[in-house]
């Protein structure tokens, strides 16, 4: 992980795949106890209440995931 700032101080953090992939599963079993993959299945079936803010929270780590692309 490399971690910087912009040249107003806005930090930025950069990761590599992997480590963004244990990210999203940290914060996914802290959040709903699934795993990353359980919770994108979940979510693609349609089966998660998107009203609850930590499933539109955690769809849109998903899409960072994948380069802005849905999931």
């Amino acid at each position: 992980m490399v971690v910087s700032e912009t040249s107003s101080g806005t930090p930025v953090v950069e990761m590599t795949a992997e480590e963004y992939a244990a990210y999203l599963d940290r914060e996914v079993r802290d959040a709903t106890g699934l795993s990353a993959a359980e919770f994108r299945r979940a979510y693609l079936a349609g089966t998660l209440d998107e009203a609850d803010p930590a499933v539109s929270e955690l769809a849109g780590l998903l899409r960072i995931g994948q380069n802005g692309h849905a999931a």
